[in-house]
């Protein structure tokens, strides 16, 4: 009965309860929206940063992140992937040597780090062999339409991973570094380094491919070989490596495994992609924060909205109220019935605004937003330029939740100043 009622009230001042519902609805679609691109555009980083950087879980010796020396290898590296390997949550092992470099080209030079793999595995662990230049856009941007023409451009123009048979060393780098270093596919390029026994040494190598991925700092500091040719020049055992990436079949593993690697092999360095770029780790639990603390100003500044109507309310009906006292009601049912109407109020324009921020999230999340003209900037820090808005079903339950608490807070008030009226009083008055 005291449902029916509350909801009829609602209606009562149609115009005045229709602006607080679009008021609720605008707010929650902004909400709702802007959490989806922020939640979006850090799942993507991340997601990201395991497919092109990091891997899931990586294992180096113990010392050799804090300082990059030769001699830092994991001992029995080659038994270690194969064991790791063969567990269960574990897609793929690739066992790299990273040396410290000095690269340059007939244009000028610069410092990065050399990564030796193993092609094969490398490409079951990181995705960089899909980030070198689509074969086909780069064809059809010089206007190459024959299909033998087409097959000997790219052949010749626009490189590979690495190229099964090779008369020279081959090396792939990343845009930015090709840019600076001046120097396209096929460009010789001499890499100068420090051996195991300390001595200067150095190789010439052709460029194989240019990879291009959403991260401009990685791709101007990162460049890969083959790791039997990175071992002839540093004099390392082809065999040794400094470092073992592993991919997980599924993310959430990354803790249970990493604790498991930790309790296998307690000589060795395990880090998560957390640990071993923390601050984008950071910046993913601060923003899981953030979009609750966003909503929470965004309900809050509806809430004062809420309690100046529901406040209309009551000074309008002061002598219905007090009739409704005076023939019985109590005032149980009568801070019950405005509080019901508060929350009709709200969670209305609440679930209206949810359902289109979801149409909206999900129509975005496939079509993405285009933010090309912006893409240095966003390329910069690591982010892609074209965003994917997403959110949880857990975010949706939460809000709703949110929503009725604030209609719960912003009906106390004017509930309390109704109750305080004397029904013999109320009556008396003439609005």
């Amino acid at each position: 009965m005291i449902f029916s009622i509350a909801w009829k009230n609602v209606w009562r001042n149609r115009m005045r309860s229709m602006i607080v519902m679009i008021a609720v609805t605008i707010g929650m679609i902004g909400g709702i929206f802007a959490s989806a691109i922020f939640k979006g555009m850090s799942d993507q980083r991340v997601k990201e940063a395991i497919k092109y950087e990091t891997s899931h879980i990586q294992i180096h010796h113990p010392r050799f992140k804090e300082n990059q020396e030769l001699a830092y290898t994991v001992d029995s590296a080659r038994e270690m992937a194969a064991l790791i390997g063969s567990m269960e949550e574990v897609a793929a092992v690739s066992s790299r040597l990273e040396v410290p470099v000095m690269i340059k080209s007939s244009a000028t030079g610069t410092g990065v780090q050399l990564l030796g793999v193993d092609p094969g595995q490398e490409r079951k662990v990181t995705d960089i062999h899909q980030a070198i230049y689509d074969s086909a856009r780069v064809a059809r941007q010089f206007g190459i339409s024959e299909p033998k023409r087409i097959r000997r451009f790219l052949r010749d123009s626009v490189g590979q991973y690495f190229r099964e048979r090779s008369r020279s060393h081959q090396i792939v780098i990343g845009q930015e570094l090709a840019e600076q270093l001046k120097v396209d596919v096929k460009s010789k390029v001499v890499v100068n380094l420090q051996t195991a026994d300390g001595s200067l040494s150095g190789g010439v190598f052709r460029v194989a491919g240019i990879y291009r991925i959403t991260n401009s700092t990685f791709e101007n500091t990162m460049a890969f070989v083959r790791k039997d040719a990175l071992a002839s020049l540093t004099g390392l055992d082809p065999g040794s490596a400094h470092e073992l990436a592993i991919r997980l079949k599924d993310n959430r593993q990354v803790p249970p495994m990493v604790s498991k690697l930790q309790r296998i092999y307690p000589q060795v360095q395990v880090m998560s992609w957390k640990d071993i770029q923390p601050s984008l780790g950071m910046v993913t639990q601060w923003l899981d924060v953030m979009l609750y603390f966003i909503m929470v100003i965004i309900l809050l500044a509806l809430g004062f909205g809420i309690v100046n109507t529901m406040l209309m309310v009551v000074m309008e009906r002061v002598k219905e109220l007090g009739m409704l006292m005076a023939i019985g009601m109590n005032r149980v049912r009568v801070f019950t019935m405005i509080m019901l109407e508060t929350i009709f109020l709200s969670i209305t324009g609440g679930v209206v605004g949810m359902a289109i921020a979801g149409v909206l999230i999900r129509y975005f999340g496939s079509a993405g937003i285009n933010l090309e003209a912006f893409s240095k900037g966003f390329e910069a820090i690591g982010y892609s330029p074209m965003l994917y808005p997403q959110i949880g079903a857990s975010f949706y339950l939460t809000i709703t939740g949110l929503i009725i608490l604030t209609a719960i807070v912003a009906s106390i008030y004017p509930a309390v100043k109704a109750l305080r009226m004397n029904p013999a009083e109320a009556l008396r008055i003439e609005i």
